[in-house]
């Protein structure tokens, strides 16, 4: 199946509804491939990790970019809603990672309106004239150019060279592999043999890990911007999540990447575990701005 999300371009002023989950691409190996090796457990949590950006230094982020705009004379509305994460796990949509993303999130990408977050920020924009709107785009900028969009990441990871660094783990491992973790024939058993006969017998005929398919058929785009499944979607979401543990699916998945570029990962131990740091800092420095602790002006 193909990934749920799309792949995050740090260097573009994207809205925070269109960034999604950096994915990692891995290839489809049996045993003997010569990228085997035995990978440290703390370098494939650094790896999975790095896969993805978290939805919360997204957030902070956008938040801090718009606490630098409103520096630049820029009265733009500034919104502290709490973002669901998306599924994804590695390069493998579709996967829950807890029970309680189960609840919380469900099938949003499928079954929620991602494009009311910005509403009040366009309609803000529509008001500027021409000459302003220009300028509001040289304020924001982007990482290559500097402004706003700049200054937020370095906030978050105190340079534009660890942004880059933390953000390129997807570039630096694609090149290392031509296909991705799903097509492990490992990963493909757990699917067909385990994971879709268990979401049959509870009434739920997916092809695949493509609950989301279903529950868009079933649901439809009924939620607002970060409002909760109701509780049919919900149910549906969990006996997901529970089928997907019963297949010991994320071990699988865990077991392939280490598999398709085992020794990759070996000899790029250290960079990675450094990347990782990074990233972990950023969370914290993100979670204070999220709640208030840390602003533009503070960082800045």
């Amino acid at each position: 199946m193909g990934v749920d999300m799309r792949i995050l371009n740090y260097h573009k002023n994207l809205p925070i509804s269109c960034i999604a989950v950096l994915t990692l691409m891995s290839v489809g190996a049996c045993g003997g491939h010569p990228n085997a090796a035995d990978v440290p457990d703390t370098v494939t949590s650094a790896i999975v990790d790095l896969s993805s950006v978290d939805m919360e230094i997204m957030q902070a982020q956008d938040i801090l970019k718009r606490q630098c705009m409103r520096t630049k004379g820029f009265d733009v509305p500034i919104d502290y809603t709490v973002i669901t994460v998306p599924q994804s796990y590695v390069d493998v949509g579709g996967v829950f990672r807890s029970k309680e993303e189960a609840e919380t999130v469900g099938y949003n990408t499928q079954t929620a309106d991602l494009q009311g977050r910005n509403i009040a920020l366009d309609a803000y924009v529509d008001t500027l004239s021409d000459s302003e709107r220009n300028r509001y785009e040289q304020e924001m900028g982007d990482l290559d150019t500097g402004g706003c969009a700049a200054q937020a990441y370095i906030a978050l990871f105190e340079s534009p060279e660890n942004t880059r660094a933390v953000f390129d783990t997807f570039d630096d491992v694609l090149r290392e592999q031509s296909s991705s973790a799903i097509e492990d024939s490992d990963v493909q058993a757990a699917i067909k043999d385990e994971y879709m006969p268990c979401m049959e017998k509870a009434g739920y005929n997916v092809r695949g890990l493509r609950g989301g398919e279903l529950a868009s058929k079933k649901f439809g785009r009924y939620r607002k911007w970060n409002e909760p499944p109701n509780d049919e979607e919900k149910a549906m979401a969990v006996q997901d999540y529970e089928c997907q543990a019963s297949a010991n699916l994320i071990q699988r998945i865990n077991e392939a990447l280490e598999r398709n570029a085992g020794t990759w990962l070996v000899s790029n131990e250290a960079m990675l575990l450094e990347r990782h740091e990074k990233l972990q800092q950023a969370r914290e420095r993100a979670n204070q701005v999220i709640s208030g602790q840390l602003s533009y002006k503070a960082s800045d």
